[in-house]
């Protein structure tokens, strides 16, 4: 997590002084403690780069010190710079270090002032602490009274992180008051459907079952819930009640649960190690999250190209149009890049004309194909206008960087720039039917209705930046490179570039987390060569879904 100054690596900043630097102070610095933390604070809340003050909110936080609960709710109240996402760690720090008994009230004071969709996260923390440290009544009573329905889903999503889960009341009650809305009904099963996950270790007990009756019982044809919907309650069902087929209707799942206890497999992990992209999985609509970092121009690794595959030409293709793993043609695969294109023919391939998708990248930023800015449907014509978009993508050449450009921080090539997985996946959860939606897109609307169920991520590296990047002077911390991907030593300059948190896993997988609260989106990762996999694991882990590796992975899970 090195700051950087990149030369070249993204088209719309500077070339001449691009840089990006990472706080890194001595221990002796600053005073011990609350003072040290409090002046530390001071210092960074009045830079320009996000990842600074999220720092210093950080360090007071991590104190447990009475005076950094207002400091934090001012904050958050009103936020200086970068309102959105400032919210969103804000509600995340509180969450973390001030669950105490005294803490309750003015967090609870804090959320009532807080009535916008984009303060749901907040209110997701604050009551389940509340109800870990007092009761759960306030959150039933939102539940049950409550006519705003993003605050009635963060209620429902906090009784489930609870410690002590009352999933029958928070449940039967929007099941006997379930609104009309499409997206109110997304947004409540989502809320729903993680508490009974969270939860699931406890489904053979008399509440936990009389509350997922309950839940099944919307699958009736008569309450009318969409198809994907549908599809993502009988995924969960399925992983909870550990059945051989998922369902999308009520009474096989009635059945089951008339049967018995439910015998629970050990939990055996998420990663998987295999040869190809060869995953098969159940879903409506999916959204392909692909890396075009410069490190995916590194050749295949000889362990991700099956020993069985001629090396002068491809395979006769199959008189089919679903393709599978012996089409790849292997001449056309030399780099990482080839291989997540050309996995990306075979999965597109797949699709049947029912089915909706969509294919966003990410390098030093990020952005959508420009034949699916939005989801569309799996037709020929709409397949045939990605594949010719993808393989009209280039490289360029090592041979070919000029200045400013330095051939030495491009030993590969230039594909797209530095690794920006968090801007990616917040692309992937913002597309609706058309467009991506603004922020807070976790309980947008469009995006309830329309967004993805299911993700595909595929990377060879650790996230190295994120959309927060600000120039502002040198403050002399930490260390300056030339280059993410390289990590070459450069000279330090007056300004540089800053980024957010985002390249740090934790933080990711935190603004994931929210990011999913609601959606319950299944998440695949693949990793090449020297992914970071422990982060896709955890990734795939909070997906429900699978990790898998390709090609030479490093001990350590390290990145680039």
């Amino acid at each position: 997590m090195l700051p950087t100054r990149l030369i070249g690596a993204c088209a719309a900043l500077s070339l001449s002084t691009f840089a990006l630097a990472a706080p890194q102070l001595p221990q002796d610095a600053l005073p011990p403690g609350w003072d040290g933390a409090l002046a530390r604070y001071k210092q960074v809340i009045a830079r320009k780069a996000f990842r600074e003050h999220t720092e210093g909110r950080d360090r007071i936080a991590q104190t447990r010190n009475p005076e950094a609960l207002p400091i934090l709710s001012g904050d958050y109240v009103k936020p200086q710079d970068y309102p959105e996402y400032s919210k969103y760690t804000i509600a995340t720090l509180l969450g973390r270090h001030f669950d105490r008994l005294p803490d309750v009230s003015p967090l609870a004071a804090l959320r009532r002032s807080s009535t916008k969709p984009i303060d749901t996260w907040l209110w997701v923390q604050t009551l389940r602490i509340e109800i870990d440290k007092t009761d759960a009544n306030e959150a039933l009573s939102v539940v049950r009274d409550g006519k705003v329905q993003w605050q009635r889903a963060a209620a429902i999503a906090a009784i489930g992180n609870a410690r002590s889960a009352d999933l029958e009341a928070a449940v039967l009650p929007v099941v006997l008051d379930f609104p009309k809305k499409e997206a109110d009904r997304n947004l409540l099963i989502g809320a729903m459907t993680g508490a009974f996950w969270e939860n699931k270790k406890r489904v053979n007990e008399a509440g936990y079952r009389k509350a997922l009756e309950a839940y099944v019982s919307l699958l009736a044809p008569e309450v009318g819930l969409g198809h994907t919907i549908k599809v993502q309650m009988a995924r969960h069902l399925q992983g909870i009640l550990d059945t051989p087929a998922m369902w999308v209707n009520p009474e096989a799942w009635l059945e089951v649960l008339q049967r018995g206890e439910v015998k629970q497999r050990p939990d055996n992990g998420t990663s998987a190690e295999m040869s190809f992209f060869g995953i098969t999985t159940d879903g409506e609509r999916f959204c392909y999250v692909l890396d075009m970092s410069d490190s995916m121009l590194k050749p295949i690794e000889p362990s991700a190209r099956p020993s069985t595959t001629p090396e002068t030409g491809p395979r006769k293709k199959k008189k089919k149009r679903m393709l599978d793993e012996s089409d790849l043609d292997w001449t056309k695969i030399k780099t990482r890049w080839d291989l997540a294109r050309e996995q990306m023919r075979i999965s597109l391939s797949r699709l049947t004309p029912d089915k909706h998708f969509a294919v966003v990248w990410f390098g030093s930023g990020s952005g959508t194909l420009d034949a699916t800015k939005g989801m569309v449907k799996a037709t020929q014509a709409n397949v045939d206008r990605v594949l010719k978009e993808l393989d009209a993508i280039k490289a360029i050449p090592k041979e070919q960087i000029q200045a400013p450009d330095n051939p030495a921080d491009f030993p590969d090539g230039k594909l797209r720039g530095d690794t920006n997985m968090h801007a990616g996946l917040k692309l992937a959860f913002a597309l609706a039917g058309k467009d991506a939606v603004k922020e807070p897109a976790y309980v947008d609307p469009d995006a309830l209705v329309d967004g993805c169920d299911t993700i595909f991520l595929v990377s060879d590296g650790r996230p190295s930046t994120d959309d927060f990047r600000v120039l502002d002077k040198d403050y002399g911390e930490g260390q300056v490179v030339s280059n993410h991907e390289t990590k070459n030593a450069a000279q330090r300059t007056p300004e540089l570039w800053y980024h957010g948190p985002y390249d740090q896993d934790d933080w990711l997988i935190e603004d994931f987390t929210r990011m999913n609260a609601f959606r319950r989106i299944r998440l695949y990762a693949v990793g090449i060569g020297e992914a970071n996999m422990r982060l896709l694991e955890r990734l795939a882990e909070l997906g429900h879904g699978e990790a898998f590796s390709f090609g030479k992975k490093q001990a350590d899970g390290g990145g680039k």
